[in-house]
């Protein structure tokens, strides 16, 4: 069988694509693909934090209670039985398909990324790995959306602390990375720019007729930018008062984040030659192709209403507090 992790970098679509496998999953094995379940989620997320070091402060670590080395290789011995359990059950598949954002999030040296390649390579004859590539512009104001969904703070500062030696948006480092790891051949860059639709693609390269099959509706997790102001105004309240993005995600957007062109040049700017460097020796890549539609960026902008002051901040923490203590009440009678 041959596995093929998918690594979605912010705004490709991923989490449409990553609920369209799921939600089909019985049709995708009939037609000899398997897509795991019980990995952390439809997102497969146990995938990357298996790769990760105790001190990661992953949220999944967190959230099972992973404090040491030891629950951590019981962690791993259950991500490896769990997969392993799937694919024999499956061993008349000719592909696994395994998708994870946080791939390309969490993981940050070559050890890390060696452990998943080790965790596929005793289960699998081969494995490529295919990564979807947008502008990091275009990424930049996406994380800042999600940023504001878990509770963070976004302003001029959150896009002034992104630098080009980052490997979550300097691809050369990125893809060097996993090429390192499973060698060049087995890694396969797909510019989002000329190729959005990631599910056409990977269809025609895993010979999967989607004919029949419901197509995945596009999940939009962006937050309107005066949601984001409020989240802000949460955080400068000096409480540790936040809402739940799930409750963020039901309000209505009607105005998002929007940089103006300036300010969206300057940040591209310091990647220029790092993306130069990566479609020089790539030969899925083309000049061009990394660069944004800058007509998508207007001479104006609005993030200059994520730095106002909100003179009610105190108040509105008040009163998620309250909310949220009514919340919790009523989850306890359920």
């Amino acid at each position: 069988m041959r596995a093929v992790l998918h690594i979605g970098t912010e705004k490709t679509g991923t989490t449409s694509l990553q609920v369209f496998m799921h939600e089909n999953r019985a049709s995708l094995l009939q037609a000899g693909i398997l897509y795991p379940e019980k990995l952390g989620g439809v997102n497969h997320r146990w995938i990357a934090s298996y790769g990760l070091d105790p001190e990661a402060g992953d949220e999944t670590f967190v959230a099972l209670g992973l404090k040491d080395q030891d629950a951590l290789d019981a962690f791993r011995a259950d991500v490896e039985a769990r997969l392993a359990e799937q694919v024999a059950a499956a061993s008349d598949a000719r592909i696994c398909f395994l998708s994870s954002e946080h791939l390309h999030s969490r993981l940050r040296t070559a050890d890390q990324v060696a452990r998943v390649r080790d965790l596929l390579a005793g289960m699998f004859d081969e494995v490529e790995v295919h990564i979807h590539l947008r502008p990091q512009v275009d990424v930049a104001v996406s994380l800042a959306s999600t940023s504001s969904r878990v509770g963070g703070r976004v302003g001029h500062d959150f896009f002034e602390r992104i630098r080009a030696r980052q490997i979550y948006y300097n691809y050369d480092l990125l893809v060097s990375t996993w090429e390192e790891v499973f060698g060049a051949d087995n890694v396969l860059c797909l510019p989002f720019k000329t190729q959005p639709d990631f599910l056409g693609y990977i269809a025609r390269r895993m010979d999967l007729d989607l004919t029949g099959l419901p197509l995945p509706a596009r999940v939009n997790e962006a937050l309107d930018v005066r949601v984001m102001a409020m989240v802000n105004a949460l955080v400068e309240s000096g409480t540790p008062q936040r809402i739940d993005f799930r409750v963020l995600d039901m309000l209505p957007v009607e105005q998002k984040l929007t940089l103006d062109l300036a300010t969206a040049r300057r940040l591209q700017a310091r990647f220029e030659d790092s993306n130069r460097t990566l479609i020089a020796r790539r030969h899925d890549l083309a000049p061009g192709q990394l660069q944004p539609q800058w007509s998508r960026y207007p001479e104006e902008g609005n993030l200059d209403l994520l730095d106002e002051p909100c003179v009610f901040a105190s108040s509105l923490a008040d009163l998620v507090r309250h909310y949220n203590g009514l919340i919790r009440d009523l989850a306890k009678t359920r």
